[in-house]
Order: C-alpha cells, then sequence, then structure tokens
C-alpha cells in the first residue's frame, strides 16, 4: 500500500479531529481529497486494462482473437462500455490529479499489469489472460475498498467542518 494512503486509512490519523483547529481540518480534507482523486483516476486506468484482457478473452473464446488492429478499433466501443450516467453522488473532483498522488499508484499498477499488455494482450497465451484479468479485478477491489475508506474519512471531516460552521465556531469559506 501507498504509505501516505496507509497513513491516512489508519484509525490514529482521525483520533483528534474534535481538538484539531480548523486550517488542519481543511488540510486533512485536501490530502485524503487528493489521494481519493489519484485512486480514482488509476482505478479507471486498471479497468480500461481490464476491458481490453477481457475483450481479447472474449474474442479468443468465440474462436477468435490475435488480431491486434481489430482490437484497436474497437477500444472506443470497449472502453465506453460500463460507463455510469453523471450523477455519482460525489461532488466531482479534478480530472487531472496531481502525478505526487498518481505515480505511486500508477507504479502498483503497472507491476499488476503494465500498459504494455495493452499492445501485447494478442501475444499473451491463453493461460496468461485469465492470470491478468483476476490479477487485475483484484487490484481494481483493492483500490474500491481503499477509496470506499477514504470516503467514510472525507464524510467524518466534512461532518466535523459542518458541525463548526453550523456552530458559528469558523467562518465557511475554504
Amino acid at each position: 500500500m501507498i504509505p501516505d494512503l496507509q497513513r491516512v486509512l489508519e484509525p490514529e490519523y482521525m483520533t483528534d479531529i474534535a481538538s484539531a483547529d480548523i486550517d488542519a481540518l481543511r488540510e486533512m480534507r485536501s490530502e485524503c481529497t487528493d489521494l481519493e482523486n489519484g485512486l480514482s483516476f488509476v482505478r479507471r486506468l486498471a479497468q480500461g486494462r481490464l476491458d481490453v484482457i477481457s475483450a481479447e478473452t472474449g474474442r479468443r473464446a468465440e474462436g477468435g482473437g490475435g488480431d491486434l488492429s481489430d482490437l484497436v478499433a474497437r477500444l472506443p466501443e470497449l472502453l465506453s462500455d460500463g460507463v455510469r450516467a453523471p450523477g455519482s453522488g460525489r461532488v466531482d473532483q479534478e480530472l487531472d490529479p496531481r502525478d505526487e498522488v498518481v505515480v505511486p499508484f500508477t507504479g502498483v499498477l503497472d507491476d499488476v499489469a503494465g500498459p504494455s499488455i495493452m499492445t501485447e494482450v494478442v501475444e499473451l497465451g491463453d493461460d496468461d489472460l485469465p492470470a491478468a484479468v483476476i490479477a487485475l479485478r483484484n487490484f481494481e477491489e483493492q483500490l474500491s475498498t481503499s477509496r470506499r475508506s477514504l470516503h467514510g474519512t472525507i464524510d467524518s471531516l466534512n461532518d466535523e467542518l459542518a458541525r463548526r460552521i453550523a456552530g458559528g465556531e469558523t467562518p465557511a469559506s475554504p
């Protein structure tokens, strides 16, 4: 796990929020939001790789596969399948998260299934494809679990900030 992510997911991270000053709370929320944005971005990358590998697996099961040009031609269709409609229930975040957040997560993704898998997918053996699918699904689930935990932390920080604003302890700005 990425050290910054591990640190903010530890219970100790939230132990003193009731006594933390407002600037510290806002900094904590910003840090968690940056991490969530990075996780979300890398999760989308992992899902794209998974979509391509799954498509090749399906094509082979139907007696096809092995044609990179056909797979490339189908990328828009493959990468748009399962895209949700707007309205996730959360405030929209940055679409271009900071490199210092994304790079460590991308490094872990690349260890699971690097970007070359996209161009080499048609050359992978029939046994390698299911293993790559399993590895990417496990990675995506780890990211999803971490994101849900981060959402809980962000919600708790927002609740504390809202409590202070409602109580007149601090102005509502930033």
